[in-house]
């Protein structure tokens, strides 16, 4: 059996970069071709980090959209590195955010997390596989009241059902479905949704691809 079988599953969550369909609040203020070329070095950095995985998870990339299309987007990537990084990739199922979330948990995913935070590492997602070892739950929180990761030892489906998805009450509301659970809560983080996400980005130093 591979070591690779022992370590926990980390599911990345992406769309396939399509012109029109990711960043589309970004895209209301610098366009839809900027707003996709945003979310392709968002993507491609979130993958460099992740994709590794430092020996201790196991990463996915789980994709919303045609897993084909996927597939060819990193090959005909800029980032000489993308087309070299190895990494399964499944289909996220059907339905809201909260069921392909919760199919991915039941699928035997220990944690997830989204492909737009800046500031994203395996660091970050190794400090939540610790946590996991006395909680149930941890969660990554983000600035706006959403989060960025979440993991669990076992499936809790009460936690993406009912919550007000895309509001900054993601959060409070995830929190309260988690009722006498176990929780422990990350450092806070930013994703990048609109031109003010672009601009804070855009002054932060550089972080090399790979």
């Amino acid at each position: 059996m591979s070591d690779s079988a022992h370590r926990p599953r980390l599911a990345i969550f992406a769309r396939v970069p399509v012109l029109g369909h990711v960043k589309t609040r970004l895209a209301a203020t610098v366009g839809d071709e900027s707003a996709l070329s945003v979310y392709e070095a968002l993507l491609a950095a979130t993958l460099a980090e992740l994709v590794p995985g430092n020996g201790v998870f196991v990463p996915e990339v789980w994709v919303d959209g045609d897993v084909d299309a996927f597939a060819r987007w990193q090959c005909r990537s800029n980032a000489g590195a993308m087309r070299n990084l190895r990494f399964p990739l499944v289909a996220q199922s059907d339905g809201n955010l909260g069921q392909r979330m919760a199919a991915a948990f039941d699928d035997g995913v220990t944690v997830l997390v989204g492909s737009d935070i800046p500031d994203m590492t395996a660091g970050y997602v190794g400090t939540a596989l610790r946590l996991l070892a006395v909680a149930d739950i941890v969660i990554g929180p983000t600035e706006d009241g959403g989060y960025c990761l979440i993991g669990m030892n076992s499936p809790h489906p009460q936690l993406f059902e009912g919550i007000p998805w895309s509001t900054p009450a993601v959060l409070t509301s995830t929190i309260r479905a988690a009722g006498n659970l176990r929780l422990e809560l990350l450092e806070a983080m930013w994703d990048l949704d609109d031109a003010d996400d672009l601009a804070r980005w855009c002054r932060a130093p550089a972080r090399p691809l790979g």
